[in-house]
């Protein structure tokens, strides 16, 4: 697979909340080629993130919706059984970025690990959706994970079907750490070494001056895989940002077609080991042709 260079942005404006005015946001995303959009961050939340990215996954071919999820007022089985179902409406093309948030210290890392076993309770071929014999599932795929943490327990599999992706993709910001090590986008405030897995997005302040030069340079030697906007002006900042870092995307057509896989698939990465036993996402045969 051919590594290319991965652009992020957040935006954290109110009116997202507002259908007719968030629309013109996400379309923004999409002509730019954004590879991911980050519906609000630690300290900028002023929207429900999982309802809208519900509302807006459907709406992007290309652009992966990411959640911000407070670890102080969102619950692991809720949060799981409302990403599956979002990561098929967006034909695995989903991300969740859990953040403290007021929360005590060890329950963000909590949420995730609680999540991620609620995940694994459906295996990637439990649906068997066959009408003739009446068979609906395989019921040795399921397993009751029977998550016990210090601060959340679940009881059973989560009631909705592995996401298309396996897991959603975890993004989280080297600044607010929460104490899990194997998230597989991590946002930097300056290029370093690598990961092993994770991709890494330098962060971009709203109004910094952007050193193309630079910025191609630590993209190949693996210390950066791509930048992170931290815009605040939604669709008005996108195509300045964007344009910033034209010359480093310069196999990018200005209108960017749809692209194929999960993003999982498209940024290649593999699902972390402490995240699951399995390796891919639901298969749903009723809906193969």
């Amino acid at each position: 697979m051919t590594r290319s260079f991965i652009v992020s942005a957040c935006v954290t404006d109110a009116d997202l909340a507002v259908p007719e005015l968030a629309r013109p946001v996400i379309a923004a995303a999409e002509a730019a080629g954004l590879d991911l959009l980050m519906l609000g961050r630690a300290g900028a939340r002023p929207f429900d993130a999982q309802v809208l990215a519900a509302w807006a996954a459907p709406l992007t071919s290309r652009t992966a919706i990411v959640a911000t999820v407070p670890a102080s007022n969102a619950h692991p089985f809720h949060v799981a059984r409302a990403l599956s179902a979002v990561d098929f409406l967006a034909d695995g093309r989903t991300g969740w970025s859990v953040i403290a948030e007021d929360a005590e210290p060890g329950a963000a890392a909590d949420m995730v690990r609680a999540a991620r076993a609620l995940w694994d309770g459906w295996g990637a071929d439990t649906l068997v959706i066959d009408k003739e014999s009446g068979v609906y599932l395989n019921p040795d795929q399921v397993v009751r994970p029977n998550y016990r943490g210090p601060f959340f327990d679940t009881a059973g599999p989560v009631n909705a079907m592995r996401p298309l992706q396996g897991q959603p993709v975890l993004v989280l910001d080297e600044a607010a750490p929460i104490g899990i090590d194997d998230a597989d986008v991590v946002l930097v405030d300056a290029p370093d070494a690598a990961a092993e897995s994770a991709r890494r997005l330098l962060k971009i302040a709203p109004g910094a001056e952007v050193d193309s030069a630079a910025l191609a340079a630590s993209f190949d030697t693996g210390e950066i895989d791509g930048v992170h906007f931290m815009l605040t002006e939604s669709a008005a900042a996108l195509p300045a940002a964007i344009a910033a870092i034209g010359a480093l995307l310069a196999d990018r057509p200005g209108t960017v077609p749809a692209i194929t896989g999960t993003l999982r698939e498209r940024l290649g990465l593999a699902l972390p080991q402490t995240a699951s036993t399995q390796a891919k996402g639901a298969f749903v045969p009723e809906y193969v042709a």
